[in-house]
């Protein structure tokens, strides 16, 4: 069994060394790394070139969505994986990867939890908090488990049963959830495990706007597929939580995170401009 990771990338030069160093790692290579340059003006490309097990093709329309696309299907393994440009892979990433699809011919779609640092210069404790909170959130409105683009595979012959269904408009779709629910919508399984782990910059969550972004994308996505009807197909399939105590969590820690971005903000300003003034006057 082959793998591909499919890296979408629009001007990333700050992270895309580490996260191609973290494959570099890898207990077991991917057969392919595919580096998506989605009109980048920085030196993001220059920086993946220097990794020789790198191959970059380009995606002139700008989006995530688009950007995955030309990935997956330029990928030629039996396997997708899907990160972000800031995920971390833990070393045994790949080698778990496949050991899941080996055992389990069933499954169409994987993903996993991240590690995510969420104050400020504060990189220990690392948590999953956020992950952990966001599928129990996720799972209860769609009662089916959805991937994190930040740490997914899926099976090429999955990718191709619902690639001319998936959407590519960022402004309307998470676009990881509408290709899970189309996944989900046409019988395949996906499965939410612990051990396919990440590490992952987590900032953009800290940001209420981001969050309140996100959360308007979720629903905008809930709502196009219930007007496609991929609900109702899925709404008897298992959820990985019982639905109220994971609904009343859900809020909880969502109301937790909110509010903590709405605190931190101001001050994460406040040290990042005491920080760069340090810099200048050493």
């Amino acid at each position: 069994m082959t793998i591909s990771i499919v890296i979408p990338v629009y001007n990333e030069e700050k992270h895309i060394g580490a996260c191609l160093q973290s494959i570099a790692a890898q207990t077991r290579r991917p057969d392919e790394v595919i580096v998506v340059d989605n009109n980048c003006t920085d030196r993001t490309v220059e920086f993946a070139k220097q990794f020789d097990f790198v191959r970059v093709i380009q995606q002139a329309q700008q989006g995530r969505g688009h950007a995955r696309n030309a990935g997956f299907n330029a990928a030629s393994s039996d396997i997708i994986g899907r990160i972000d440009v800031d995920s971390r892979l833990d070393k045994h990433w790949v080698e778990r990867v496949l050991k899941h699809f080996r055992d389990d011919a069933e499954l169409a779609g994987l993903t996993g939890l991240g590690k995510t640092a969420f104050f400020p210069f504060i990189n220990t404790p690392k948590s999953t908090l956020f992950s952990r909170s966001y599928y129990w959130f996720v799972h209860t409105q769609f009662r089916a488990v959805t991937m994190w683009g930040a740490t997914m595979a899926v099976k090429k012959s999955a990718w191709e049963s619902v690639k001319d269904q998936v959407s590519t408009d960022d402004s309307i779709v998470h676009e990881d959830q509408d290709l899970s629910l189309w996944i989900a919508a046409s019988g395949g399984k996906i499965l939410q495990t612990n051990d396919v782990l990440i590490t992952t910059n987590g900032q953009e969550y800290r940001f209420l706007p981001k969050l309140l972004h996100y959360n308007k994308l979720f629903h905008s996505t809930r709502s196009l597929h219930v007007q496609n009807g991929n609900l109702a197909k899925i709404t008897n399939k298992l959820s990985a939580v019982p639905l109220m105590p994971g609904f009343v969590l859900s809020l909880v820690l969502g109301g937790m995170l909110i509010l903590t971005s709405a605190i931190l903000f101001p001050l994460d300003y406040v040290l990042i401009r005491s920080k760069l003034l340090n810099n200048r006057l050493s």
